[in-house]
């Protein structure tokens, strides 16, 4: 292979290789990289590792080893930094690189983005706790459901006997409206425990989301909260069952309004997706195209702690919720075959992505 034909490989190489010299100063930067580290290699190339990366970063350490053991390191998750201090999770295999006299005189890292892979082994563990929780859920419901029945009709029997004496009238309807809220809370539980039945049609996602904004409308401008669309024109039309996705996409609004208290920008986007996980999925039928659905907002932001635990029920971080609205919105997305993701930023705000199959 000519000089050309390598620099053409390392360049065409998914994964982030980067070389150093005896000294620990970059030789070598590919594209992969740059895009991964946030780093060009003309501002990379000929500087000393320790002035790119902080000293104690475990890639440094591996590199060293190998300069002066002649040895092989690898790491299977570590963290590098980006240049904007974004964190990057990867794996690590630094290899030495010998010269003519067969001293090592440099050596090479291969660092590839874990990223990903962790946030669909977080997404099977996530659907393999919705559904242990959902099995007890159903259990709960069932078992609750009977002598609250029989509270409600003793509660109706009650009313009928005691007539229209007002003494009474209003601890009975207090009991029939709380045994109609229980009631309710057990058709949620219901809801996220058992599968969803759906009635997938095409729909057009931007009247999905107009009649959603319509019914915010007036909450919204009490928050002074402004709507901002991101429509793509060209989107093409969805597989879904109308009612579900309208839950799904109210619930997602609602929590962008309220996160809130002090107004500023609820944005709903539509996009083709080109996220590398969730733009074709295999649903049985071959790669399918999916379209991303995103509900973004202004407001404080989830800490990385309280997002891993957002779609698990009863877990909520609202004064008097019952934790149900997110793992439900999950459990509907699931049964439409797309995912759901959150990203949140402290301080700045979360956006909120669905990952839909397109219709055709």
């Amino acid at each position: 292979m000519t000089r050309l034909d390598y620099e053409a490989l390392l360049a065409g190489l998914p994964d982030a290789v980067l070389g150093v010299d005896e000294g620990l100063r970059i030789v070598l930067w590919n594209p992969a990289a740059e895009a991964l580290l946030g780093r060009s290699a003309r501002r990379t190339l000929g500087r000393a590792l320790k002035d790119v990366f902080p000293p104690e970063t475990s890639l440094i350490r591996h590199l060293g080893d190998t300069l002066a053991t002649g040895e092989s390191r690898s790491e299977s998750e570590a963290v590098v930094e980006g240049v904007d201090g974004r964190p990057a999770h990867v794996s690590i295999v630094t290899a030495p690189l010998a010269g003519r006299s067969g001293a090592v005189t440099a050596a090479v890292a291969v660092l590839r983005d874990v990223t990903r892979l962790r946030q669909l082994e977080a997404e099977m563990r996530r659907g393999e706790t919705l559904a242990a929780a959902g099995q007890i859920a159903i259990g709960l419901a069932h078992e609750i459901r009977n002598p609250l029945g029989a509270i409600r009709g003793a509660v109706q029997l009650l009313k009928r006997e005691l007539g229209d004496e007002a003494r009474w009238g209003e601890y009975i309807e207090v009991l029939l409206t709380e045994v109609d809220r229980v009631n309710r809370i057990i058709e949620m539980l219901l809801d996220v425990g058992r599968p969803v039945t759906l009635r997938p049609v095409p729909l057009n996602v931007h009247q999905l989301l107009e009649r959603v904004a319509l019914m915010s409308e007036e909450i919204a401008a009490q928050r002074a909260v402004q709507l901002v669309r991101r429509y793509d024109p060209s989107m093409s039309p969805i597989l879904a069952d109308e009612d579900r996705m309208l839950q799904v996409f109210h619930n997602l609004v609602r929590n962008a309004i309220e996160a809130m208290p002090r107004g500023g920008r609820l944005t709903l986007v539509t996009r083709l997706s080109m996220d590398p996980l969730f733009a074709k999925m295999d649903l049985g039928r071959g790669l399918k195209s999916m379209a991303e659905v995103q509900v973004m907002d202004e407001g404080e932001g989830i800490p990385e702690a309280t997002r891993a635990k957002l779609f698990t029920p009863f877990f909520t971080t609202k004064t008097g919720g019952l934790g149900l609205g997110l793992a439900l919105c999950h459990r509907i997305v699931e049964e439409h075959q797309g995912t759901i993701q959150i990203t949140s930023e402290p301080g700045k705000g979360t956006a909120v992505s669905c990952f839909l199959p397109i219709a055709r």
